[in-house]
């Protein structure tokens, strides 16, 4: 999607200081509307014989068109990353770990990225990276305050509160501290994946908005290798989403 890449790409200079100077990824989205006229064609131009057989195995249409548009993100932003063709998409095969974390099979690269991909509203999402990384979008809405006991600490909703201008509502900031955790649950690499009140928010800091993200640093208290102390997230508004992305930094050399 444009307005996706276009963010990237205006953004990713100021994004850049938040991660590790090693740090290279790629973000990139599709509408899923725009798959409804002709998804068996676009599923059969860019997946391989392996995905067109698990795509084929969803019965219903939003799965399909969720699973479809995913997949198209992912192979979008790997094929970036990596300076592949669009010709090429098909040879880029995403398969899905145990945990469904999903991951690239590219032989014939000497750098395989890592991937996270999420969907929300109608939008599917994906970022490719030389690191460990995590993507979560959600859309607002009142089911946020449902769950809040699932993923919300008291403590937690303050910071936000503290942090994020007046002008984000209170739906606004739960749905940005529940995709911050989800993109914290998908970077860090443990089993099982870490709960939602596992991790904490410890500070916040930033407008909320692509070109000045909110900067929020968790701590987890599970001792286990893999497990970082401390993961940042970036969140930010855009198109009536939150979208929320972590990458870990580089440990060795």
């Amino acid at each position: 999607m444009a307005f996706a890449q276009a963010i990237f790409e205006e953004c990713w200079p100021r994004w850049q200081q938040h991660f590790s100077p090693k740090t290279r990824l790629q973000l990139r989205a599709v509408v899923l509307e725009a798959l409804s006229d002709c998804p068996d064609a676009v599923a059969s131009r860019y997946l391989s014989a392996d995905e067109l057989g698990q795509w084929s195995g969803f019965s219903q249409k939003k799965r399909r068109t969720e699973w479809l548009g995913g997949r198209l993100a992912a192979k979008w932003a790997a094929a970036e990353l990596l300076g592949v063709a669009e010709a090429e998409w098909r040879t880029l095969v995403i398969k899905t770990e145990e945990d469904g974390r999903p991951y690239l099979t590219a032989a014939t690269k000497a750098m395989v990225p890592f991937l996270s991909i999420s969907h929300s509203g109608g939008l599917a999402a994906a970022l490719a990276a030389n690191l460990p990384c995590g993507l979560d979008i959600q859309q607002p809405g009142p089911k946020i305050h449902t769950v809040r006991q699932r993923f919300a600490r008291h403590e937690e909703t303050e910071i936000l509160k503290s942090s994020l201008p007046k002008s984000f509502a209170e739906t606004d900031r739960l749905t940005m501290l529940w995709a911050a955790k989800e993109a914290v649950r998908k970077t860090v690499r443990t089993s099982p994946l870490l709960g939602l009140l596992e991790t904490r928010l410890v500070t916040g800091a930033g407008g909320g908005t692509p070109q000045e993200p909110l900067v929020l640093t968790f701590t987890s208290g599970r001792e286990q290798d893999g497990c970082p102390s401390l993961i940042s997230v970036l969140c930010f508004f855009s198109d009536n989403l939150a979208w929320a992305m972590a990458c870990l930094p580089i440990t060795k050399e």
